[in-house]
């Protein structure tokens, strides 16, 4: 019998749509997505549907500078 898996951020740094975002919410894991470019409106609507947090958009830079500062 496997461990449940830990929930988790995902990190994603392309244009998320169709079966890309149906692994995510299929991973039953994953709490919150954030992502340096857009989600497709229905990848959203999934993502919202499925109570998974998402943020796009995000400067890749800060996403970097957030690693490290959880890494250090």
């Amino acid at each position: 019998m496997s461990q449940p898996k830990e929930p988790h951020i995902e990190i994603k740094t392309k244009y998320l749509y169709g079966k890309e975002v149906d692994r995510i919410v299929k991973k039953d894991s994953v709490i919150g997505v954030v992502n340096t470019e857009k989600i497709s409106k229905p990848g959203k609507e999934k993502l919202d549907e499925a109570g998974i947090a998402w943020a796009e958009n995000v400067p890749e830079k800060e996403v970097l500078e957030y690693e490290y500062r959880e890494e250090g």
